[in-house]
């Protein structure tokens, strides 16, 4: 029970981490782009990983991001080389027929 229950405790740190992350990088961008991103993250590789839920988006968001990523990192206090996009959609609920 102790090892499932660290491996919870694990996953529930991570999670928390996760939403950290997404809530400083959203408060770092520009209104206009702050829901469309819906998941980030500092990967090891030195590289923050940003999801979004289209093709146009992601553009608009990998044009903006050279002059974006400074402020990004500084919001987040993580280190970060470089960042990259990448188009994820959201998962919706499924409704029964």
């Amino acid at each position: 029970i102790r090892s499932s229950g660290g491996r919870i405790g694990a996953l529930q740190a991570a999670a928390a981490q996760a939403k950290s992350t997404l809530t400083r990088v959203q408060e770092a961008l520009p209104a206009t782009m702050r829901d469309a991103v819906h998941a980030a993250s500092f990967e090891a590789d030195g590289v923050l990983t940003l999801l979004v839920d289209n093709g146009s988006t992601a553009s608009r968001l990998r044009y903006a991001l050279p002059d974006l990523l400074p402020k990004i990192l500084n919001e987040a206090g993580e280190p970060a080389q470089k960042g990259r996009v990448q188009v994820r959609p959201r998962a919706t609920a499924r409704t029964q027929p």
